[in-house]
């Protein structure tokens, strides 16, 4: 029968005439009753009860034992426990509260009185669960926070550094540019001409070579975008960005048959300089391609970007179903200072977590069960 109240309690006394006078004036509540201290810590052992209801006097096993036993085990020790006796001396009263008890009724038993001490420390209990569920989440939110308090710390000394070099490493990458233009120019006209003399047709030196020049050009941009502070910040719409990086690598999605859905607030913008941001997206849809190419038995490729914005925190969330990421070599490309000593290092993807930073963001990447997603956060 579907009771009044939902809570659970536990009544404990070997007398039978005092279980019925008790359980009919709390018949409104879930009561299981024990006429033993052992039968009592069995029942707390398999059952959840939020209030105790212990007599004191009982052969074997006495309600002062039991009730050490209760407070001894973590499983039960949070439970309220009230002592019924017929006593009323003072030490017995305080050896009870000594032992953990919250309460004291004395027998006989007065409705009213029970009723009511049982509504006040069910009560009583409830809160402080409530206060503990409360503490337990802020200090995971003050955990959460410090670590960002620190990423960002770490971020702004990262940035100062970057700031006192900046200029001279822009310069010197502009300078370098200039010849590596001349050698791309000098190489393709070389293979133009040595395509047609029969010594040279199958041999494939200077196609190998352009490459790894143009691997080499492309670093030169990336680090002239990483060094480069003379563009200001602007109000960049999130989504306009987005289309613009995507319009670069639209043949590539097409031929393979790549779905780029986008959700949320596609008003949204953020303070950042144009070509940053759209860094960011060109990149991450750059590695989703590269790993659907070496992805087998996909029926649907896909990628889903999504921007939201909670509490003055604007939040883009990137992910793609392709199947093939290492995990521990993404942490190393974004998440390591060392980054740049591994041999397979990429420049321009790396740079996703400086702009990222550099406009006071902070990136996390999870292997997700069918890809992978990025989350990507600036505070306003």
């Amino acid at each position: 029968m579907q009771k009044k109240y939902e809570n659970k309690i536990l009544l404990v006394d070997d007398d039978t005439k005092n279980l019925q006078v008790a359980m009919n004036i709390l018949k409104d509540y879930n009561v299981i009753y024990a006429q033993s201290g052992d039968k009592a810590l069995d029942l707390l052992e398999k059952n959840k009860f939020d209030l105790i209801l212990l007599d004191v006097v009982m052969p074997v096993m006495d309600g002062y034992y039991v009730c050490s036993k209760i407070k001894q085990n973590e499983k039960t020790k949070k439970i309220p426990v009230i002592f019924l006796t017929v006593k009323d001396d003072e030490k017995d009263i305080v050896r009870g509260f000594e032992l953990g008890a919250v309460d004291y009724i004395t027998k006989p038993f007065y409705s009213e009185v029970l009723l009511k001490r049982v509504e006040v420390h069910l009560k009583l209990a409830s809160v402080m669960n409530e206060l503990q569920v409360v503490n337990t989440n802020l200090n995971v939110l003050v955990k959460e926070q410090v670590s960002q308090i620190r990423q960002k710390d770490e971020i702004i000394v990262r940035q100062s550094k970057i700031s006192a070099m900046a200029s001279i490493i822009d310069v010197i990458s502009l300078q370098w540019k200039h010849p590596l233009d001349k050698i791309k120019l000098y190489l393709q006209s070389l293979d133009l001409k040595l395509a047609n003399i029969d010594e040279f047709k199958s041999d494939d030196i200077f196609k190998r070579t352009l490459v790894e020049v143009n691997k080499l050009d492309e670093i030169m941009i990336d680090f002239h975008k990483f060094f480069n502070n003379q563009k200001n910040k602007e109000d960049v719409n999130l989504q306009v960005s987005l289309d613009n990086a995507i319009f670069s690598l639209k043949d590539e999605l097409n031929s393979l048959n790549i779905i780029l859905n986008i959700k949320g607030n596609n008003l949204l913008s953020l303070n950042i300089v144009f070509d940053e941001i759209k860094h960011i997206f060109n990149k991450l849809i750059a590695k989703s391609i590269e790993n659907f190419k070496s992805s087998e038995f996909l029926d649907k490729k896909q990628i889903d970007v999504s921007f939201e914005e909670k509490n003055d925190t604007i939040y883009i969330i990137y992910s793609d179903n392709a199947n093939n990421y290492d995990k521990n070599l993404m942490e190393k490309y974004l998440l390591t200072t060392n980054s740049f000593n591994y041999s397979n290092f990429d420049l321009g993807f790396y740079l996703v977590k400086v702009f990222v930073e550099k406009n006071f963001g902070l990136l996390s990447v999870k292997k997700t069960e069918d890809g992978i997603k990025y989350i990507i956060r600036f505070d306003k």
